[in-house]
């Protein structure tokens, strides 16, 4: 099982979202925010982190977007 370590600085609002192999992508508070808006929506929140690397979004597997997903969701 698969777990992204998922860091956000509470100063800068940038996330970055760390695989357990080490592969990680920066997200800027914008960036952030359409991850937020795909409303747990694993597809848009892939294609959304495909605009800052399209690599890493590539090799997100269904249960790291699902994490991605509850994570992120709106409450």
């Amino acid at each position: 099982m698969s777990k992204l370590n998922i860091q956000l600085c509470p100063e800068t609002g940038i996330c970055s979202i760390i695989k357990s192999d080490g592969q990680k992508v920066d997200l800027m508070p914008d960036e952030l925010g359409e991850v937020r808006n795909a409303a747990g929506q694993t597809d848009v929140i892939q294609q959304a982190l495909a605009e800052v690397d399209d690599d890493f979004a590539a090799a997100l597997t269904a249960e790291e977007l699902q994490q991605l997903a509850t994570t992120f969701r709106k409450k």
